[in-house]
């Protein structure tokens, strides 16, 4: 009856317009290079096409790496998910070559890129190769195996993404991600007793959230409670009624109003 919301999440993309603290350098270590690299990312958040203009004209000057690493911001930006993966890679590469510090970000972020682009194959390339420097710890490796765990799903490969989303839960446990998207791949995989954990889990790290309250809706529907699955999709419409959850939840409620009138 129900369209699985778990799909549409893993098309999803972890947000480029707050680069991590740890990708651009604070401005008291700042040399003149760092300080460059910091205003290009600022300037491809802000303008993208700007910022693509600054980073090839900064590539020609021999900026390497970094410069690279601005231009797939700033393509990251326009939604250019091929250009963007491109760019994110060749910059990881260059960075391994240069042994900087960031290269496990650079590769996660290049991963991130090509799962919003479609690829989970090429992302799972990338995302492994960001967890083999191994430098990575806490949130930001918990975000890498989210990513990894969403690219399982988007191959169908649920019990990969399953121990993948073990690994989130354990690293990153404030997510509200990464138990909205665990509880739904346990309803699709029929354990439903999983899938309510994960999602009241979901509901305290990050409580109205119309997303949340529409997976818990379907998940109420999937156990036979009509009641709560129709008390937590309007709620999902209370929340925010434009949002895509609240129009898929609407839908739902339409159906059940239908079904009730047959």
């Amino acid at each position: 009856m129900f369209a699985p919301l778990l799909l549409a999440a893993v098309q999803s993309v972890t947000p480029y317009g707050s680069p991590a603290p740890d990708i651009l350098q604070p401005k008291m270590r700042q040399n003149p290079v760092e300080q460059r690299f910091n205003k290009c990312v600022d300037l491809a958040v802000d303008d993208p096409q700007s910022g693509i203009s600054e980073a090839s004209a900064w590539l020609v000057e021999g900026g390497g790496f970094l410069a690279r690493h601005c231009l797939g911001f700033a393509y990251a930006e326009q939604f250019n998910w091929t250009a963007a993966t491109i760019a994110f890679a060749e910059s990881a590469r260059d960075a391994e070559v240069a042994r900087d510090k960031r290269v496990d970000k650079f590769w996660a972020q290049a991963g991130n890129a090509a799962l919003a682009g479609g690829d989970p194959t090429k992302a799972l390339e990338y995302l492994n190769a960001a967890l083999v420097q191994g430098r990575l710890k806490g949130l930001a490796k918990g975000l890498v195996h989210l990513d990894r765990a969403r690219a399982h799903v988007a191959l169908e490969d649920y019990q990969a993404a399953k121990s993948e989303f073990a690994m989130v839960h354990q690293l990153a446990p404030q997510d509200p991600l990464g138990w909205l998207l665990s509880a739904t791949l346990a309803r699709r995989m029929g354990d439903l007793a999983r899938a309510k954990n994960d999602i009241a889990v979901a509901d305290k790290t990050a409580p109205g959230d119309p997303a949340i309250a529409l997976e818990a809706g379907n998940i109420a529907f999937e156990s036979g409670d009509r009641i709560n699955a129709k008390v937590n999709w309007e709620k999902a419409v209370q929340i925010d009624a434009q949002s895509r959850s609240a129009k898929a939840a609407q839908k739902y409620l339409d159906q059940l109003v239908t079904k009730a009138e047959d």
